[in-house]
């Protein structure tokens, strides 16, 4: 039996020998390599079960990229590994490599491969001609711990992938920093970004404020797989931009209904290539997609021949290009708190113990509920994020991110992302899931909603008008305030003003992201039918309406989730993420149904959007021009005064009668209770569940005295 050595250190290296080679006492190590014999000081010897720890200090420079081996005095010998040496502040500033050119670089009479790994003691290259022939070709080490290669020849569509050396064992694993894949990711290709289709559109004009932004996030699959639109491909990134799709009832499905909505951005379930679906049989299985295979190529099993590289790249580039020409920005929802499996996604076969969190054991943390919570503040994983996400910026022109759990995220990551976006282009936006998670990093260094003082400009979902408005969450029978309950008041009125009045929750509405309902739990439909078991299907609808209409017209930055307009349900699913089509897909059927939810939905959009005072962009304004105020039925009455606008917004929760009365004429712009025009009013009576927006300027208030 062997013994085991790992360099912990610059100086440290421990050994385990285990009781069953020999029960004795070291008296003498060396580690022998890079034609150096060098000698080791036992610092410290401790028995424990089954085995003997040895602690050694040694004074010279292990190269991490040669073999060493350790003997004892016995002429026992074993292969020293890599330990926590990765994990060290020293060997971050040592090996970080700040190029922009790791992965594969194309061109037509030559390409270049460049792969980062201080500790592989070999690398290679592995080509696959179309053809089918297999070459290895071994890699150049070079500084800062990157090997490389270039290969002559035109290599557009040869398949490659990489051989390391690492702790004894041999890797077979593909590029982390690849951008084309082969099905379900056995290989990465070479290809030549000349082939990608160029771009016909601008992105559409947008401020950059977030406040002037209305999120709707899709699904790509979920959009076209209900088969009674006919999509050409269902579920595929060509289908999600394919014209001219219909309901069974003739209304405009698809990308078509989407357009046409009002929305300034669409923000996508991931994109990226992920696990849980088999790519060459594609609707054999379910995933949401937050199970990150390959970060920096798009998903397979979305592209209508995954073996195909540019026909994912290109049927991405075409949907984005074409919502770009429909006047609609694109989100990408992306996964860098986590990877799907430890064992096989690159990092562990490149540099292991490096790209993940451990706990003072060594155990992998499990913050995210996947065991693979990646160290994102070690520099060449900040490295990773922030080159994956430029490289979603410029060669797909994503409009902004989404990040998942994004509070298991070092904010050194997230402040330099935005950094690196703001410099790129200052209109594109960022926010994501600002949970305070459980990581082993004190909590004032992640970006946590609760750290938004030093989050400029990053936007967090807000749970708290969530929970409030429409019940909580995890108690599906509980009722939130658009379902009538009056408990929180003073809560909701906070939330309307962009949590940002008291300091309550955030420093600017920017920073809330005001929402309902998401891919994640119940639908609002489903949610408010448990919670309202008894109620009828139009009393179902008015809440929801209301909820719906609370979160477009709030102060902050309004999020939807495809369906909330139209009741769409998932027959009561609370975690679809791998439920079948017909639990997750887009039930057209229902747009058919709900033309006056609707239009009732773009009405509201339109508002938003001709009303800047529903926009304010910091906690000053709404706190010189908004007021908010209940009556005794519980209605909220959000009034702004800006701009020589009067603007009033009545939110009402219950059915009682009740009459408000306002001391100038005003407009009736909008109700959900009537679809009457109503000008010159002074009183207004309301009677059911219901939201109102009423307009005066301050002109016509002088005027009338």
């Amino acid at each position: 039996m062997s013994f085991y050595a790992y360099l912990e250190d610059f100086h440290e290296i421990t050994v385990i020998i285990p009781h069953q080679m020999r029960r004795d006492p070291v008296t003498q190590f060396e580690a022998h390599g890079n034609d150096e014999e060098i000698p080791l000081e036992i610092a410290s010897r401790q028995t424990l079960d089954g085995e003997d720890k040895y602690v050694l200090r040694y004074d010279s420079f292990i190269r991490l990229n040669k073999i060493y081996h350790i003997f004892d005095d016995q002429g026992n010998k074993t292969e020293l590994y890599t330990g926590k040496i990765v994990r060290t502040e020293l060997f971050d500033d040592l090996y970080y490599y700040d190029g922009p050119d790791l992965g594969h670089r194309y061109g037509d009479t030559s390409t270049t491969f460049k792969i980062w790994s201080p500790v592989a003691k070999y690398l290679k290259v592995e080509l696959t001609t179309p053809d089918g022939e297999v070459n290895i070709y071994p890699m150049t080490y070079k500084k800062i711990g990157v090997w490389q290669i270039t290969l002559d020849g035109d290599l557009d569509g040869y398949k490659y992938r990489f051989i390391s050396y690492v702790n004894g064992k041999e890797h077979t694993f593909t590029d982390p920093y690849g951008i084309a894949s082969t099905a379900n990711g056995t290989h990465n290709y070479v290809v030549n970004p000349d082939k990608f289709v160029p771009f016909d559109h601008a992105r559409p004009p947008f401020s950059g404020r977030m406040p002037d932004a209305i999120l709707y996030e899709m699904s790509i699959r979920d959009l076209t797989s209900d088969p009674s639109i006919k999509a050409t491909h269902p579920g595929t990134f060509h289908a999600a931009c394919e014209e001219g799709l219909k309901t069974p009832a003739g209304n405009p499905a698809g990308f078509d209904y989407v357009k046409d909505l009002g929305v300034t951005h669409v923000q996508l379930l991931p994109v990226f290539d992920f696990e849980g679906v088999d790519e060459t049989k594609p609707f054999e299985s379910y995933n949401w997609g937050y199970n990150p295979a390959q970060y920096n190529v798009p998903e397979g099993s979305y592209a209508t021949n995954p073996d195909d590289p540019y026909a994912r790249i290109n049927e991405l580039r075409t949907l984005v290009d074409r919502y770009h020409g429909a006047g609609l920005r694109v989100v990408m929802d992306v996964v860098y708190n986590h990877v799907y499996n430890v064992k096989t996604f690159p990092f562990e076969k490149i540099i292991p113990g490096y790209a993940y969190r451990v706990d003072s054991q060594g155990i992998l943390t499990n913050g995210s509920g996947c065991d693979s919570d990646l160290a994102t503040e070690r520099k060449m994983i900040r490295k990773f994020i922030s080159d994956s996400v430029m490289y979603w910026t410029k060669t797909y022109k994503m409009d902004g991110f989404r990040f998942d759990l994004m509070g298991l995220i070092d904010m050194k990551t997230m402040n330099m992302i935005r950094q690196k976006l703001e410099v790129h282009r200052p209109d594109l936006i960022l926010y994501g899931e600002g949970w305070n998670m459980p990581a082993p990093l004190p909590a004032q260094t992640l970006a946590h909603m609760y750290n938004k003082k030093v989050l400029y400009n990053i936007g967090f979902f807000n749970d708290r008008f969530r929970e409030y408005v429409k019940g909580a969450t995890f108690n599906p029978k509980h009722r939130g305030y658009a379902l009538g309950e009056l408990e929180h008041l003073a809560i909701i009125k906070l939330l309307i003003l962009g949590s940002v009045k008291e300091k309550f929750l955030f420093r600017y509405p920017g920073q809330s992201i005001n929402y309902v309902a998401c891919h994640d739990n119940h639908t609002l439909h489903d949610k408010i039918k448990l919670a309202l078991p008894d109620a009828t299907f139009e009393l179902r609808a008015r809440a929801q309406q209301l909820a719906t209409g609370m979160v477009l017209l709030a102060q902050g930055v309004p999020f939807i989730h495809m369906g909330q307009e139209f009741y769409r349900t998932k027959q009561g699913e609370e975690n679809s993420y791998k439920s079948p089509d017909a639990i997750n897909r887009i039930d057209w059927s229902l747009i058919d149904k709900h033309q006056t939810s609707i239009h009732q939905f773009k009405t509201l959009i339109k508002l938003r959007k001709s009303l800047t005072c529903l926009r304010l962009p910091t906690a000053s304004a709404i706190k010189k021009n908004g007021f908010v105020s209940s009556s005794e039925h519980g209605t909220t009455v959000l009034e702004v005064c800006r701009d020589k606008s009067h603007t009033i917004v009545i939110f009402k929760p219950r059915s009682e009668t009740e009459t408000l009365s306002f001391d100038d004429p005003f407009t009736v712009l909008y109700s959900s209770a009537s679809p009457e025009s109503r000008q010159g009013i002074r009183t207004l009576k309301l009677d059911t569940v219901s939201v109102t927006v009423l307009v005066k300027s301050k002109k016509e208030s002088e005027a009338h005295g």
